[in-house]
């Protein structure tokens, strides 16, 4: 009697125990929604301190590290989470997350297709599929699955987001469209929806009206955005810009921030999808203008983005320095460990902060956005050394003439002449102007 009585009570308090650990754990997962990310750490670990094999505990502080920049640490702690509890849908999910994250995919991919197994019925577990296989150019498979994200749960606006972005990708806007209309039916306020509907509004218009656009429905998209969002610079810049009595000369700063902020995660990708080039043919060019590289010049990469030209750079820098507007563009290209340093700034603003600092300044697709080049490539001569050189790309216009050298779309708002140009170069340029084809593909 004596004995049973003894195990009831151990096993009372082991399950008193085991509430109260449990508790803890929920306020530290409370914390951690609070973005009190220190506070819910500490907690985490006094709980693997208590039970090292707690699932919840393990799963959250690798999230936590995740979100610290940790990511490594991150998929360790969620795998021993999974092998504790190896039906647990949340961690599995949210391995799948971080794998895609860093891009490794194929492991990725295998996380989305258990928890599809283990939930079936699981919207988000498509969707989150749709996504790794659109990073990856799978575009055909990622329609498929992200379609069936959408017959799952039509009213989870996740997924038409996630699938309006798949089709604009694979350049199939009248789909894209359709999607982001009906995540904006769901919440007609969510700002990325509206941006994303209006980009697949204007290029259904650029490329069924070429020669004779009016672009009246991205307007109308536009104007839709800003009746919901009535300071949003982007959306009342691009109305303004739209119109044919437009007097801008380029995108403000604000804009060109945003606008970057918002595109970075599919930057890349969606270049990846224009077998984008630039880069090595910069390198090529690099080579026939400057000789063999012998990593002597302090080179500029202005408007840098996400890093793609810095490799091309690097063998002829001794000093590497990429200056963005945009501060997401610049979290993806740090990894990557090109650029000796990295700057968050407007460019004209910078180069007049740093007189003789440079030998070569390459602007690889950035006056494309500026306009008037007056004053971007007279702060770049001020930027430069004596004997500096300005490498830059420009986009030829879809007219059939020699006389513009850039595209007329709402980005540069103004579009240049060759004439413009070689007056802008005048003051620059103490050599003879020099125009090479690189490429011949649109954005």
């Amino acid at each position: 009697m004596t004995a049973k009585t003894g195990a009831q009570s151990a096993k009372t308090q082991l399950a008193k125990s085991g509430s109260k650990l449990e508790a803890k754990f929920h306020h530290a997962l409370s914390l951690h929604q609070q973005d009190k990310g220190q506070q819910a750490g500490k907690l985490y670990r006094a709980i693997l301190k208590a039970q090292p094999n707690h699932p919840g505990a393990l799963h959250y502080l690798g999230m936590l590290h995740h979100q610290q920049d940790d990511s490594e640490k991150a998929i360790k702690l969620i795998g021993q989470s999974i092998r504790q509890q190896p039906d647990y849908f949340d961690a599995i999910m949210n391995l799948g997350n971080v794998l895609q994250e860093t891009e490794r995919f194929t492991e990725a991919d295998e996380c989305y297709r258990k928890a599809i197994d283990l939930r079936p019925t699981e919207a988000s577990a498509y969707s989150n599929l749709g996504v790794s296989l659109r990073r990856q150019s799978r575009l055909k498979e990622a329609i498929e699955v992200g379609r069936k994200s959408t017959e799952l749960d039509p009213e989870y606006l996740i997924t038409w987001y996630n699938l309006g972005n798949t089709y604009k990708v694979a350049h199939v806007y009248k789909q894209a469209i359709v999607c982001f209309q009906e995540t904006i039916r769901i919440q007609p306020d969510l700002s990325i929806a509206h941006s994303g509907l209006c980009q697949a509004t204007f290029q259904q218009e650029y490329q069924s009206l070429l020669g004779r656009v009016t672009f009246s429905k991205t307007k109308q998209a536009y104007g839709n955005w800003l009746a919901s969002e009535p300071n949003n610079a982007l959306a009342k810049f691009m109305l303004q810009a739209l119109s044919r009595d437009s007097k801008l000369s380029r995108m403000p700063d604000e804009v060109v921030s945003s606008m970057f902020n918002q595109f970075a995660d599919s930057f890349e990708q969606q270049l990846q999808t224009l077998q984008y080039s630039l880069p090595e043919k910069m390198a090529s060019m690099l080579q026939d203008l400057l000789g063999p590289p012998a990593s002597a010049l302090r080179v500029l990469d202005g408007g840098c983005g996400t890093g793609l030209c810095g490799p091309a750079l690097k063998p002829w820098a001794s000093h590497l320095i990429g200056v963005d507007i945009s501060s997401a563009m610049l979290d993806k290209a740090r990894p990557k460990g090109h650029f000796d340093k990295l700057v968050e700034s407007e460019l004209t603003g910078f180069l007049k902060q740093h007189s003789g600092h440079f030998d070569l300044a390459v602007y690889a697709d950035t006056l494309i956005y500026f306009g008037d080049l007056n004053a971007v490539l007279n702060a770049s001569k001020g930027a430069l050394d004596h004997h500096g050189s300005i490498i830059f790309t420009l986009e030829t216009s879809n007219k059939n003439t020699a006389q513009e050298v850039t595209s007329s779309t709402p980005m540069a708002a103004t579009p240049i002449t060759v004439s413009m140009l070689k007056n802008a170069c005048k003051p620059v340029a103490s050599n003879e102007l020099k125009f090479i084809p690189i490429r011949c593909a649109r954005r």
